[in-house]
């Protein structure tokens, strides 16, 4: 092994060390009972609201809410499976099934693989799936591959990112239920049931609301601001961060560090992003509980001071600013423009 790689491990080795030292990685069950009664009894609150609204006006604002609601239960299912709130093997896996398949419609295997692919290679080229999209370029060489129909769509692909936002809730269920159909799901019968359930459930809170064009009303608002919230989350992350080319490696360390972007602290950003805006914390320590998070980041960004090791933070929307411009300035390319330094 390189010298410089086993150094990174040693390094990390260290800083997993002082974490732990502070009791950072411990399991916070009750932290995320608390989480989860509120989140089901917002959905719960939702849902109710939809079903006893006296006009359209309030019908379509809870469409806002039930959103709000389905990404907390979202960001519920993403530290579930990270295995942060329950350490308990069967635990873990009936609390996926709740809130990935039946709150979420949404096949928590499908999640976990392509997810923790992009834990494993983040902003990889050729491996991180959260940067394979047949649209949009995430690095000048991904610009070539594609036909020159969606190259021209590129050269505007900053805008379209954004257009395509909310229909983010929707891909998410095809490609899960592609997923679950094409027999690479763990459990898929039972896991093509529990989702058969949640769009039983689903219809039948649309089909009470009444009338069909109130219904697909309903649908939109929800799917999209769902959609919008959701990516929102995770727009800011690694758009713009250092992008690996194919068949390079860094070290575990500086990998995770250099390919994530954190977004500064307050408690209602924390709660808007679900405790993700400490990404580069929780990309070194995934298991972490996000209730733990703020305080490993002052550890690790006094950690990667000491060796050098940039730490990027910024503002809320100075972040959603950086990945815009990475986009179009990427998408130079496809508009025949060198792309600028």
């Amino acid at each position: 092994m390189p010298a410089v790689a086993t150094r990174q491990l040693t390094d990390y080795a260290e800083l997993k060390k002082l974490v732990a030292a502070k009791g950072l990685l411990r399991s916070q069950t009750p932290y995320y009972v608390m989480k989860t009664v509120c989140a089901l009894g917002t959905l719960a609150a939702a849902v109710v609201i939809a079903i006893v609204a006296p006009n359209n006006w309030v019908l379509f604002a809870d469409a806002v809410f039930l959103a709000f609601a389905s990404t907390q239960i979202a960001l519920l299912a993403h530290d579930v499976g990270h295995r942060q709130a329950f350490r308990g093997r069967r635990t873990n896996r009936w609390a996926r099934l709740l809130f990935g398949n039946l709150l979420l419609g949404v096949s928590h295997s499908w999640w976990n693989n392509k997810h923790n692919q992009h834990h494993a290679t983040p902003n990889h080229l050729d491996k991180d799936p959260d940067i394979q999209f047949p649209m949009i370029a995430f690095a000048p060489a991904q610009i070539p591959l594609q036909h020159t129909f969606l190259r021209s769509i590129m050269g505007i692909q900053a805008f379209v990112f954004i257009a395509v936002l909310p229909l983010q809730a929707a891909n998410m269920r095809y490609t899960s239920l592609r997923h679950v159909f094409s027999g690479q799901a763990s459990r898929p019968v039972l896991q093509a049931a529990v989702i058969g359930l949640h769009f039983a459930l689903y219809g039948w809170l649309l089909f009470s609301l009444g009338g069909w064009l109130v219904a697909i009303a309903f649908f939109a608002i929800h799917q999209g601001v769902f959609g919008l919230y959701n990516s929102s989350v995770f727009a800011s992350n690694h758009k713009g961060m250092v992008i690996i080319e194919e068949g390079a490696r860094l070290g575990f360390l500086q990998e995770q560090v250099l390919t994530s972007r954190n977004v500064h602290g307050h408690k209602l950003t924390d709660f808007w992003y679900g405790g993700l805006n400490y990404q580069i914390e929780h990309h070194l320590f995934p298991t972490m509980p996000r209730n733990r998070l703020a305080e490993a980041q002052v550890i690790v960004r006094e950690f990667c001071d000491e060796r050098g090791i940039p730490h990027h933070s910024t503002g809320l929307f100075a972040s959603y600013r950086e990945g815009f411009m990475h986009l179009h300035r990427t998408g130079a390319g496809a508009r025949g423009n060198a792309i600028p330094a």
